[in-house]
């Protein structure tokens, strides 16, 4: 288990920041929760299942699953989710709660990160102005009629930052130096290659789109060769600001809307900046690469429903596949638009215009018919065999319908193309869902049954009723404590107690360093000890940890004596002795 380097912020500052992130709305931006029985269920974001094992907790604050042992904070959930450091999740909760950071923070490690990815963001702005400038000098004509011509005008050329970086080894490199950034940053930033040590441009000679975050900042570059050079299309290498699996393109231009009814997914860049100019506001793409979970639950922040229009060749036809479980998985509403004649977006809106692309998005099938047409293609529906194995693979596909009226649709709707009747399409689906986990039925209470011992029910009682950590202090000690993070998260608690706090499960949890630790927290959380007389409780499970830390010394003793002799024998025997006398005290 790894240790979570955390950064020191004031205490009543990080009580404010957990009070303004409510766990459940935060973790609802990357996966979809239902509420049963007090708690909030969902599939979990960190491991690929189909029952839902993921709870959230919204009176403790804590989520934890119950699959891959992972559990939390809403801090603790941002690091995971978003794959940054403890520092950075405070800042991106900052940042969604309106706070400001305070001016003095306890971590040099920390803070040296900050100014590094700081110093990168400044260059990749520096050059993206340059960039831009560039494009509408005479040294970036030819970029600028190629864009013209592909209809693209000026305002939305300054709309997207579009630029031009131009086919020299060091224009850039020889700018940031001018500039005074050091050659390391430089090198970091992605906009150079090293060779024998030297370093000269990444990009030359290409039409240059800026990717921003969320927040505006320019945090990668990607550029189009002019000509036939190359690849075709060159992305920053990833850095400490750029992790394509977390970013999307166009997505600052759709977090400044308003409302984002629903977002446009495309597979490159210009597909976002011709659609833009054809006039659809809200299309990201997702960087040359197959859509990431991570990446679609950057949109679900935004938008609920996507429209995946990416090319209608084969390949973009097993790229929409894939996306479309992504985005289930993620809990969006999802349909398909279809280019006919192997056309992508951006040749599609230029040849038809926006009213014909307001007409496939009119007519996009949603997911489940998409999935059903691209499968009935497997298959000779014109026979007899062709139409029975089109009509069990369908019923597979129905079969993972989650509402029953929905499925009914379905199922009614193969039954008219294929001929054969409701009931034995339906007998066929339920008998795909038989052979799936017996556990299906209870999927929202996948709490596993656990023989948690004293330890776990005593620091549960505690954690939920952290009034009474002061006065079992005197009756129990870190020692009688068997499990590693039991007696870290025992110490962590009496420490915040002794200050005068009585630590929320979310605040008691930041204080934890090791992610173990962490993850028997959360998974405590989910454990109720309701206790009718309190102080009895306590004394009773004090009784028994200390029987439990006498009994694991003697055993330890008795192993000892096995081999002992002479002074060392008589000196264990001494000490077995002095143990039997306070377990009778105990039993007393």
């Amino acid at each position: 288990m790894g240790q979570i380097v955390v950064a020191r912020f004031p205490d009543g500052w990080l009580s404010e920041l957990y009070s303004r992130n409510d766990i459940v709305d935060v973790v609802s931006a990357h996966t979809s929760l239902t509420e049963r029985s007090g708690r909030f269920w969902g599939l979990c974001p960190f491991h690929k299942e189909k029952t839902p094992s993921f709870s959230v907790s919204r009176d403790k604050q804590v989520y934890y699953c119950f699959g891959c042992k992972q559990g939390g904070n809403v801090v603790n959930f941002v690091m995971k989710a978003e794959n940054v450091s403890f520092g950075e999740a405070i800042e991106i909760l900052s940042r969604r709660a309106g706070m400001e950071l305070p001016d003095k923070i306890d971590d040099k490690e920390y803070m040296l990160l900050k100014r590094k990815k700081q110093q990168i963001k400044d260059l990749n702005k520096l050059a993206a102005r340059y960039y831009h400038e560039t494009l509408f000098s005479p040294q970036g004509r030819k970029a600028f009629e190629y864009l013209k011509n592909r209809g693209i005008d000026e305002p939305v050329m300054k709309r997207f930052g579009l630029g031009y970086a131009p086919d020299g080894w060091d224009s850039v490199l020889e700018l940031a130096r001018s500039k005074g950034v050091p050659d390391e940053t430089i090198r970091e930033s992605g906009l150079v290659l090293v060779k024998n040590n030297n370093m000269y441009d990444a990009f030359r000679g290409r039409v240059m789109f800026p990717i921003f975050s969320p927040l505006g900042e320019v945090v990668a570059f990607g550029g189009r060769v002019l000509g036939d050079g190359t690849p075709k299309y060159l992305n920053t290498k990833e850095t400490l600001v750029f992790n394509k699996r977390r970013n999307l393109y166009g997505i600052d231009l759709i977090r400044r809307m308003a409302k984002v009814k629903s977002a446009v997914l495309v597979e490159g860049y210009m597909d976002v900046v011709s659609l833009c100019a054809h006039g659809v506001k809200a299309a990201v793409a997702s960087l040359g690469t197959a859509l990431t979970k991570e990446q679609a639950a950057l949109l679900k922040r935004y938008t609920s429903e996507v429209f995946v229009a990416y090319d209608g060749d084969e390949a973009g036809e097993i790229a929409t596949m894939k996306a479309i479980e992504t985005l289930s998985a993620a809990g969006f509403r999802v349909r398909v638009i279809r280019f006919g004649d192997g056309l992508d977006p951006d040749e599609f809106v230029k040849t038809r215009g926006l009213k014909g692309f307001a007409q496939l998005v009119k007519n996009a099938p949603d997911s489940i018919s998409y999935k059903l047409e691209v499968k009935k293609k497997e298959f000779d529906v014109s026979t007899a065999d062709g139409k029975e194995r089109y009509a069990i693979a369908a019923a597979k596909i129905i079969e993972g319908i989650e509402s029953p009226i929905i499925k009914e649709r379905y199922i009614k709707k193969l039954a008219e193309e294929t001929g054969f009747s409701p009931g034995s399409i339906s007998g066929e689906a339920q008998k795909k869902g038989a052979q799936k986990n017996s556990n299906a039925n209870n999927r929202y209470n996948r709490i596993e049954k656990t023989d948690d011992g004293t330890e776990s029910l005593l620091l549960a009682f505690l954690l939920g009723s952290p009034a009474y950590a002061q006065s079992v202090s005197g009756m129990v000690s870190e020692e009688d404590f068997s499990f590693g993070p039991h007696k870290n998260i025992f110490s962590a608690l009496l420490g915040s107690v002794k200050k005068g706090i009585q630590p929320t499960y979310a605040e008691l949890i930041s204080e934890l360093g090791a992610e173990e630790d962490v993850n028997e927290a959360a998974r405590l959380s989910g454990l109720q000890v309701v206790a009718e007389d309190p102080g009895a409780f306590l004394k009773d499970c004090a009784a028994k940890l200390k029987k439990e830390r006498l009994m694991r010394r003697r055993l330890e003793l008795a192993k000892l004596l096995q081999t002992a002799s002479g002074a060392e024998r008589s000196k264990l025997l001494a000490e077995i002795s002095e143990l039997d006398k306070e377990f009778i005290k105990l039993r007393v």
